[in-house]
């Protein structure tokens, strides 16, 4: 007989990460979502706010209760950015076994482990609580970690990388309002985003951490992340089998021979990854840069596939798993 499903609670259920959160867990055989949880939203069923839910989940959003919450095996946060600290102090106060935070709040913060599945899987397994890595510093990370692993790296590391508007939030503003970016591309946070501190923290626990210097771009879609890295390395590295040797165990990385596309990862918890190679002339041939590009849904393996993953990677569980769907075709 099989154990019964663990129980699991989601506070933030009305957001766009939230609901991505609630949508994998009621697919997942060994999880059972519990609790909904909306401060703004309490006592309305969560399929009158996400009515795509109607039918498939019948919970109603709870205000904020630690002690009841703490009952469960593990509860996710995801609240906005600034806000999951005392959501998550008053959950620790009350003896919550697990907690995830999908939030920037806790990447740094002692005590909680950042939650990359693949490359930290042994301080991950029996955590308690866990920091879910940000959109862009998923898809960044995931291209360049091999590099930096395998200690080729040879100078700084320039990125330019896509965005759609989910990852802004759901309450729209001037500047992320979807309408305002349909047909429009720009840049923003010039060199400047909060997601680069977070990357350089991640490289260096796998070798030396190149600078990176980071153009982020607004893009006319609603999810995914495409990001160029543009990685300079000794000249005799073999860029593809440094990607595939690394991810050979991780069936969510897939090393691809051409470009990864967004519509090959939406909805998905996978991250796609390709490497290209062309002689750098200016350096005399002695060092190379290596195009390393990859594609992630935003809201998926960019937050909340890869939260619950790292759910999975804590508890130890090894069954099936909705994480390894496949995207919508075509």
């Amino acid at each position: 007989m099989s154990a019964a499903p663990l129980k699991v609670g989601v506070v933030g259920a009305t957001g766009y990460v939230g609901a991505e959160i609630v949508r994998w867990l009621l697919a997942h055989p060994a999880l059972e979502l519990a609790t909904v949880v909306s401060g703004s939203r309490a006592g309305t069923p969560i399929a009158a706010v996400h009515p795509g839910l109607e039918g498939l989940c019948d919970l109603v959003l709870a205000e904020f209760d630690a002690q009841a919450l703490a009952v469960l095996d593990a509860v996710f946060l995801a609240v906005p950015h600034g806000a999951a600290r005392p959501f998550a102090q008053a959950l620790d106060a009350a003896g919550t076994p697990i907690i995830v935070d999908a939030s920037r709040d806790h990447r740094h913060a002692p005590g909680w482990i950042y939650g990359q599945p693949e490359w930290n899987a042994e301080l991950l397994a029996g955590a308690t609580r866990i920091a879910a890595p940000g959109c862009f510093a998923t898809a960044i990370a995931l291209a360049i970690a091999p590099f930096v692993d395998a200690g080729v790296v040879s100078g700084p590391v320039t990125v330019a990388a896509a965005t759609g508007s989910t990852g802004s939030g759901a309450a729209a503003s001037a500047g992320t309002h979807h309408p305002l970016r349909f047909t429009n591309l720009k840049a923003y946070k010039v060199l400047g985003h909060q997601h680069v501190p977070e990357i350089r923290s991640f490289l260096a626990t796998l070798g030396e951490a190149p600078p990176v210097s980071f153009v982020p771009i607004s893009a006319p879609i609603d999810r995914g992340i495409l990001a160029t890295c543009f990685v300079p390395v000794s000249a005799d590295v073999d860029a593809g089998a440094i990607l595939r040797d690394a991810y050979a165990s991780h069936p969510l990385i897939r090393v691809r021979s051409t470009s990864p596309e967004l519509r090959h990862v939406r909805g998905t918890a996978l991250c796609d990854v390709a490497a290209f190679r062309q002689a750098d002339a200016s350096a005399g041939g002695a060092d190379d840069v290596v195009a390393v590009i990859s594609a992630i849904d935003n809201l998926g393996r960019g937050a909340a596939a890869q939260a619950v993953q790292a759910l999975q990677t804590a508890l130890g569980l090894t069954g099936p798993s909705p994480l390894h769907a496949a995207p919508l075709l075509p």
